[in-house]
């Protein structure tokens, strides 16, 4: 790859090339497109909750903070100069004397935030997995991965990876000694599709299969049909099935999310990977979980406790009061990100970009062939070119593929950011037409 990012894939894990775009975005001030983190504020009910834990440091202490009143506040804090102290400064009588929330807790999860998953999945999925023996709440999806693939497979088994894939995939696989078999998507006239030959014979030597819905970085929503094929392949096979499906509500259209562990026979050897990373514009709070058949959850919960112990305390507190909102927060959370599909979708092809608009999640993979400029650079310099000369940040394709030369015309944008973000990222796009 170009020497600002240079580096061969080979069987050891890669510094992330998402992580090192972002620093070339700051580094030449452009918008920063390439990683899917927001420059919006986290979903309030979620912060809030965060804070009335680790402040309030007990249920007890939580409660009240959630009833206080400003009038409440001042009166605790009698004789002070109120207009005069800072928020912090009055904020800091509210702090108990006795803290459970700030501490080590269950390594598997507060057993209220695994009641808050079981009843989600339930609202959504119409199952409810046991939070006793199915539920492990994780450092984020990335790490329920991490464990999910140490705990079921073994150094030298081979788990099958969708092309294009999220990095973490492969990197992932070979930290634990596992080898990879390739299936790939390929873009078509009426949208992105998978090859079933291909698809069968990566089965026969696999020990599991890695599926993304809706997908990073094509959008791709895998259809009811497209499921069953899945499906029918891991029971032929006797393959685990795992799914990330961190971008489940992001849907646009007709598009609906279908959890694969719902469909026959899959319960048993599905293992369901999901994050409020994405649901709540919390990349950083870092709390997933992992939905598992029971007989192989004690060893998904031993390599979590051995990798991280747990996900932070007080953070599970804000995620069990997310997961407890209204289905309409859920159902809505698309709204703007259609507006900002739309905006970068037309400022992209407007250049000359070819994209098939997705039906989930928040990339648009464009194939910039059509790109006067780009035209002639393989996948890397153009996306240099794009970060120095117009100042828009994208991910070269090439990152997101392990065989083959189908990645060397995709550039990936993430349009996750704001309104104004996008819009001054539309303006500077305008200069490729020049």
């Amino acid at each position: 790859m170009g020497t600002e990012i240079a580096g061969i894939r080979d069987s050891s894990p890669q510094e992330s090339v998402i992580r090192r775009m972002t620093r070339l975005s700051l580094e030449h001030n452009a918008v920063n497109l390439s990683q899917g983190i927001t420059d919006e504020p986290v979903l309030y009910d979620l912060a809030w909750a965060g804070i009335a834990a680790i402040l309030g440091g007990s249920d007890e202490g939580a409660e009240q903070l959630h009833a206080l009143t400003l009038c409440d506040l001042l009166v605790r804090n009698a004789g002070n100069d109120h207009l005069n102290h800072s928020l912090k400064d009055l904020c800091a009588i509210l702090q108990p004397q006795h803290d459970r929330y700030n501490q080590y807790s269950f390594p598997y999860g507060l057993p209220e935030l695994r009641e808050a998953i079981a009843d989600y999945t339930r609202r959504f999925y119409a199952f409810r997995p046991n939070p006793e023996t199915q539920i492990t709440v994780t450092a984020g999806a990335t790490e329920g991965l991490s464990s999910t693939l140490r705990a079921l497979c073994n150094p030298g088994d081979s788990v099958i990876v969708l092309q294009p894939f999220h990095e973490m995939y492969p990197n992932q696989a070979s930290l634990f000694g596992l080898r990879c078999e390739y299936v790939t998507l390929r873009e078509k006239s009426d949208g992105w599709v998978l090859d079933k030959d291909e698809w069968t014979i990566a089965a026969k030597r696999a020990r599991a299969l890695i599926l993304n819905t809706p997908h990073n970085p094509t959008g791709k929503v895998f259809s009811e049909t497209e499921l069953a094929f899945i499906a029918d392949l891991c029971c032929e096979h006797d393959l685990f099935l795992i799914t990330d499906e961190i971008y489940e509500h992001i849907l646009y259209g007709d598009s609906v999310h279908i959890c694969p562990a719902t469909l026959a026979g899959m319960a048993k050897r599905t293992i369901v990977i999901n994050a409020i990373t994405k649901t709540a514009n919390a990349s950083g709070w870092r709390v997933g979980w992992v939905i598992s058949p029971e007989q192989h959850t004690p060893r998904i919960r031993a390599v979590h406790d051995t990798l991280v112990v747990q996900a932070p305390t007080p953070l599970q507190k804000g995620a069990e009061h997310l997961l407890q909102l209204p289905d309409a927060i859920f159902k809505n959370i698309h709204k703007p990100f259609l507006q900002k599909r739309n905006l970068l979708l037309k400022a992209l092809q407007s250049t000359g970009f070819k994209i098939t608009p997705p039906d989930g999640s928040y990339y648009l993979f464009a194939d910039y062939r059509s790109v006067p400029t780009l035209c002639d650079m393989n996948a890397t310099d153009a996306a240099l070119y794009m970060t120095r000369e117009i100042g828009v940040t994208p991910v070269p394709g090439d990152n997101f593929y392990a065989t083959g030369s189908e990645g060397d015309r995709y550039l990936r944008f993430a349009f996750c950011r704001t309104l104004d973000s996008l819009s001054e990222a539309a303006e500077r796009l305008k200069k490729l037409k020049t």
